[in-house]
């Protein structure tokens, strides 16, 4: 039995919306069962849903709730808005989901944090970069060099060894380099490859005899059963964040947001199917992520709400 997939910081945004929803007495019958759906959608929606619900247990269960009160107090200026009292514990649930979801990453061989980036050069001499908010373990030995992608992101440039192949891992297969430099993204259901030179060998977790050349300029999508593609790259560049940035070209709002949530620490809020329909183009500083949110406020119609510095809401305006 496979399993279940490590919930992604996406995953995990949307499970505490769901759940500030909830407890602001607000949900109606449909909204809960759209809830239901959500829930019942990916196995890694069910697994973040129960460790909340255990997390907001924990807060129920503190009788002074001195973290819940300081945040009551933060949030004073906004006491109309009805999901005012679960916003609190939505952030105190946001803060311990680090101990229960990240603890395995803490004994990641290399791993970055919110809004961080790192560069590694291996006892190879291949080079890696993890994106923000990603963890790698490092296996090598006399038959094979092999990375496990444990969350996240990385680029590799690979050393050329002809008697040890270099192979990234993540639970939904493998990625073997063929050449030198690549991208592999690991996230909810699948992982992303990305060749920027020469080609790699993609292979499903569960069918051994498949494998999938993907050449230099192309992406392909690898399952656990499958891989779709590949296709070409598109617009935009990839590799941009490796620079501290991230350039899109006609590319949709939500997905710019989702990359803009992993260098900021907090809840980012957003209607996915309220915002669908606007598209982005442009270059944006990763390192600061309140100007890229500015620059985005100040050509699309829609308005960011600060409730604390860890509670972002961004709506549209019509």
């Amino acid at each position: 039995m496979n399993s279940v997939a490590e919930p992604a910081r996406e995953t995990v945004m949307a499970a505490t919306e769901w759940m500030a929803q909830l407890h602001s007495g607000e949900m109606d019958a449909a909204q809960r069962l759209a809830l239901q759906a959500w829930q019942a959608a990916d196995p890694s929606h069910g697994l973040a849903w129960s460790r909340l619900e255990m997390l907001w247990g924990r807060f129920d269960a503190l009788p002074p709730k001195p973290a819940i009160n300081a945040l009551e107090k933060a949030l004073a200026p906004v006491r109309r808005n009805p999901l005012r009292p679960a916003l609190g514990a939505l952030v105190l649930a946001l803060l311990a989901w680090q101990g229960v979801a990240r603890g395995p990453l803490w004994f990641a061989d290399q791993r970055t944090g919110f809004a961080q980036r790192l560069d590694i050069e291996l006892d190879d001499h291949s080079r890696l970069q993890l994106n923000s908010d990603s963890a790698v373990d490092v296996h090598f030995n006399a038959r094979q060099r092999l990375i496990d992608l444990k969350r996240g992101e990385l680029w590799v440039e690979v050393a050329k060894d002809p008697q040890r192949p270099f192979i990234v891992r993540t639970e939904h297969g493998t990625v073997t380099a063929l050449g030198t430099r690549f991208l592999v993204k690991r996230e909810d259901g699948h992982t992303q490859v990305t060749v920027l030179e020469s080609a790699i060998s993609a292979r499903p977790s569960e069918v051994v005899d498949l494998n999938a050349r993907v050449a230099a300029g192309q992406q392909a999508t690898l399952f656990t059963d499958h891989v779709e593609g590949p296709n070409a790259q598109g617009k935009g560049d990839p590799a941009a964040w490796t620079r501290g940035l991230l350039k899109v070209e006609d590319r949709p709002l939500v997905e710019v947001l989702d990359e803009l949530s992993r260098y900021r620490k907090g809840v980012m809020h957003f209607d996915r199917q309220a915002l669908q329909g606007l598209r982005v183009s442009g270059v944006f500083p990763l390192d600061d992520s309140d100007k890229a949110l500015q620059a985005l406020q100040a050509n699309l119609p829609i308005k960011l709400q600060r409730f604390t510095d860890w509670v972002l809401w961004i709506r549209p305006t019509g």
